[in-house]
């Protein structure tokens, strides 16, 4: 298409990597239609766009979290699945945002643990990890091998993204990668919500790995504001609760931001 800004570039058989504004997005194809998981939040039409790259009808979208650089781009589709917590604050754009004309009137399909997608011969299983959000899923793609695990399954992993408290624990997050891992032989690679392509699914082993390193009392750097990478949000969106807390570990190529003061569950 001319005149877009989205980019793509096929992955794997019927999936392709969609990069315009906000998250990475995935174009996601079965026998019967296609599905886009998490919609960035560019005003353009990106439903439009996914539609160019296949045949079959693309009405859907899914998300793996709530926030707004993952859900803004949803209304351009006829229906929206996302968790229950997700539909809380998928329609409400950052601030930055607000003054935009984003279509937000669409219908919401709540999904939870276990629920099924069915894109014709391509089922989609839904899996809940909440702790970067506490809407936060996972989509299983069994037919095509790969784990769609949104901000939560990543290189860099933040776990303080501007909430207040609580915040999320490092333990709970470990508890959803080992949760993962018990369906590790069904997939060989995972797409992160702004990842630029196919990971090895080694990721969460390396990721669970290093909530326990931290976990054992290994404690990162602190967190330090620094110039602002032109692509990261407008200072208008950030809100940063209490930084003296925050920490960054880097560990075997991947970074968890988190609260020293959440690592461990509160009993």
């Amino acid at each position: 298409m001319s005149g877009t800004i989205f980019r793509s570039k096929l992955l794997c058989d019927n999936t392709w990597l969609i990069q315009g504004e906000g998250c990475t997005s995935y174009l996601v194809v079965g026998d019967e239609r296609g599905l886009v998981i998490d919609t960035g939040f560019s005003t353009q039409n990106i439903q439009q766009y996914a539609q160019s790259l296949t045949d079959r009808p693309v009405r859907w979208a899914a998300n793996t979290h709530g926030h707004f650089d993952h859900t803004g781009g949803n209304g351009w589709f006829e229906r929206a699945f996302m968790s229950a917590e997700a539909a809380k604050i998928a329609k409400t754009p950052y601030p930055s945002k607000r003054a935009l004309r984003y279509p937000l009137d669409y219908p919401v399909t709540v999904v939870g643990d276990g629920d099924v997608i069915d894109l014709g011969n391509r089922p989609l299983e839904v899996i809940e990890i909440p702790a970067h959000a506490p809407s936060s899923i996972a989509f299983l793609d069994t037919k095509g091998r790969i784990l769609f695990g949104g901000d939560e399954v990543a290189r860099g992993v933040m776990l303080y993204w501007q909430q207040p408290e609580p915040q999320p624990t490092v333990e709970q997050h470990a508890r959803n990668m080992e949760k993962l891992l018990k369906r590790r032989g069904e997939f060989d690679f995972v797409c992160s919500g702004h990842g630029d392509g196919l990971d090895d699914a080694a990721l969460v082993e390396i990721l669970l790995e290093h909530d326990r390193w931290i976990m054992a009392g290994n404690e990162g750097t602190p967190f330090a504001l620094r110039e602002r990478d032109p692509n990261e949000p407008p200072p208008e969106d950030l809100v940063w609760y209490q930084i003296e807390y925050k920490r960054t570990s880097t560990f075997k190529g991947t970074t968890i931001g988190y609260d020293i003061r959440y690592v461990h569950d509160r009993r």
